[in-house]
């Protein structure tokens, strides 16, 4: 077990700009003479680590926020939260108003004395005796699809290297691709996705249940920095938002794709569902299928309780 430090720093070497980012903080920090009591964690080594006595910092994607905050809650810890972006999308640090550039970030995340609160929401599946951690989005349906192939993709080397050339915009051809494929099932009849939604009876909301093509569950308005399916969600409201597409025929996806872009799909009642609630609420699918939360793809399960837990956390930013 490592001692106990003030600042406990988490870094993913692995993600986008990682290895520069280390080397940024060792600069920045050696250069104020801030080094004493700061300890260096990488993401997949925190299970060995105390908690930080002042703060965290973490350094790294989406998905490396997700995994050390998701350990900070495990452990109970509530001490602030510094953000360092050098991943790919990098939604949350952006959420919050936070620097892109890692010099002014490092300011921000060491000695930024502000603080912002965040909700966050929680889910539990069967299969797991244990709460995870929901920080920005989750999904399930075609936007869980897409993220099974970009993690398949990623194990092509050259496919990956293009990905990355790309940028966000290899989201919006996996997109496209998983459309395709979805009016390929539906013409075929296969199986679809049904999702049934149960809300808390002291809310007197009607509960849901219908074929999916669509189904997400958010703490902020966006998904991959460029779409925005909860376009009323914030992340200190103490409301998760709810947004789903229903199968549609006669509907077309591609301009649903489009519409998403600019959060503008709302005003397609007869196809789009959304709801805001404080849960906890049941969702049930009609079969076991992969889930997305924060950009990875965690588990599967056709079983879910999500559940919010407002201002869990509080992120580091300047006055």
């Amino acid at each position: 077990m490592l001692p106990m430090s003030r600042i406990l720093v988490v870094h993913n070497p692995r993600s986008r700009r990682g290895g520069k980012c280390y080397s940024i903080m060792k600069r920045w920090l050696q250069a104020g003479g801030q080094e004493d009591g700061v300890e260096f964690v990488e993401v997949t080594e925190l299970e060995n680590v105390d908690l930080p006595e002042e703060r965290l910092v973490v350094a790294g994607g989406d998905g490396t926020i997700n995994s050390a905050l998701e350990w900070l809650y495990s452990r109970g810890g509530t001490c602030p939260i510094g953000l360092i972006p050098a991943g790919t999308a990098n939604c949350l640090a952006a959420g919050m108003g936070l620097p892109a550039s890692a010099a002014e970030a490092c300011e921000t995340a060491f000695r930024g004395t502000g603080r912002r609160a965040m909700d966050i929401l929680t889910y539990r599946v069967p299969a797991e005796d244990r709460k995870r951690v929901i920080l920005q989005s989750s999904s399930l349906g075609l936007p869980s699809n897409v993220g099974v192939s970009y993690e398949r993709f990623r194990q092509n080397w050259l496919l990956w290297m293009l990905f990355r050339w790309v940028g966000n915009s290899s989201y919006t051809l996996l997109a496209l691709r998983e459309i395709f494929s979805q009016r390929k099932r539906e013409r075929r009849k296969e199986p679809l996705l049904n999702v049934k939604v149960v809300f808390p009876p002291e809310e007197n909301k009607p509960d849901f249940e219908g074929d999916v093509l669509a189904f997400f569950l958010h703490n902020e308005a966006t998904i991959g920095g460029h779409l925005m399916p909860c376009p009323k969600a914030l992340m200190d409201d103490g409301l998760m938002d709810i947004c789903i597409f229903r199968i549609s025929q006669s509907y077309s996806y591609l301009r649903m794709l489009k519409k998403l872009g600019k959060g503008r799909h709302l005003e397609d009642e007869d196809v789009v569902y959304y709801q805001q609630t404080a849960g906890p609420i049941q969702v049930s699918l009609s079969f076991s299928h992969p889930f997305n939360s924060d950009g990875d793809i965690w588990l599967e399960s056709a079983e879910f309780e999500f559940a919010l837990d407002p201002t869990r956390f509080e992120i580091c930013v300047f006055d």
